[in-house]
């Protein structure tokens, strides 16, 4: 029996891998045979069918935060709109196109530090309009947020929310000071004190290590989370982080199967970025993930719904439908 075969017995008898030895396979094996062994793990231990959620801009521009990779900060000198919070209608109305579609999740993502009392109010108002109206399942990101927030957020019909760790914590400090992961962690576990799923993952690209990314996930883990985003970096003018040369596609594959072996039960999605994959995709969607954002996101465009389900479809992959009784 081959190593490799050997740590996919430990994690399915609930062992995780340690990362030194992630490292050590992921120069000594073929990434046909990781990506492989991750997809196998994504069938035995999550969902193989496809999951798919969007998102809605619900305020942009102007945070208060130094994030380096994030073009809606006003530290930098960027090309991003600014736009208020947005109306009830407004998202009404996104929802339940994506809701005909077939998205499974829907989101509102809000920029800035937190969220004002009024903020919250307003919010509230809207997930719970969308609980009534719409059979999405609804997500929230919003920030760094308290203990009440978070229990108004999921009295009001949110069922998961979502804080990206960015990276790992000794690399943290490169990419923004004003505030901590800590504090992530934090908002993160009032989240999960009010019953809400955990969606939390990060950007690769940053100029972080593969060690980096598996330690990031792996306090993904630890936290338990239920989603995983995958970003990758797309460098946006103006930002520290607009000369960053872009991820080789086999490296943005191979990151993936990692960490699908540190996650096993997790849906793990590309999320922004992912068009540097071009066709590879498919490669990604065999080998460790098995969720897709679709749509446009935050400050960048990404792949029509439209195109994701045809996408899908041609490759025989399923498609995880907002109206399955999960």
């Amino acid at each position: 029996m081959s190593i490799l075969h050997v740590y996919l017995d430990n994690i399915y008898s609930g062992k995780p891998i340690p990362i030194k030895d992630l490292l050590l396979l992921s120069s000594k094996e073929p990434l046909s045979a990781l990506l492989s062994a991750a997809d196998q793990v994504t069938k035995n231990c999550s969902h193989s069918d496809v999951e798919l959620c969007s998102i809605v801009n619900a305020r942009s521009g102007k945070c208060s935060e130094n994030c380096a990779f994030c073009a809606q900060s006003v530290h930098w000198n960027t090309s991003c709109n600014v736009t208020p919070l947005i109306s009830e209608e407004e998202v009404l109305r996104a929802a339940k196109y994506y809701e005909k579609l077939g998205v499974y999740r829907f989101s509102l993502v809000t920029s800035g530090r937190g969220l004002s009392d009024s903020d919250l109010e307003h919010l509230c108002r809207i997930y719970q309009r969308l609980s009534k109206e719409t059979s999405l399942k609804l997500c929230g990101s919003h920030g760094l947020i308290t203990e009440r927030q978070a229990k108004k957020l999921a009295q009001a019909g949110l069922t998961r929310y979502h804080c990206n760790l960015e990276t790992s914590p000794r690399f943290f400090p490169s990419i923004c000071t004003t505030h901590s992961i800590e504090d992530k962690l934090k908002s993160l576990s009032f989240a999960r004190s009010a019953h809400l799923e955990l969606c939390s993952g990060g950007i690769i690209g940053l100029g972080e290590s593969l060690r980096d990314r598996l330690e990031m996930a792996s306090l993904a883990a630890d936290i338990g989370v239920s989603s995983f985003p995958l970003n990758i970096l797309s460098p946006i003018e103006g930002t520290p982080f607009a000369k960053n040369p872009l991820l080789n596609q086999d490296e943005i594959l191979l990151t993936g199967a990692l960490i699908r072996f540190l996650l096993p039960q997790a849906t793990i999605r590309y999320a922004g970025g992912r068009k540097a994959l071009g066709t590879k995709v498919f490669l990604g969607l065999r080998g460790g993930i098995n969720g897709l954002l679709t749509g446009d996101y935050l400050t960048t465009a990404g792949e029509s719904v439209e195109s994701d389900m045809k996408m899908l479809q041609d490759s025989a992959l399923k498609i995880r439908s907002h109206d399955l009784n999960i």
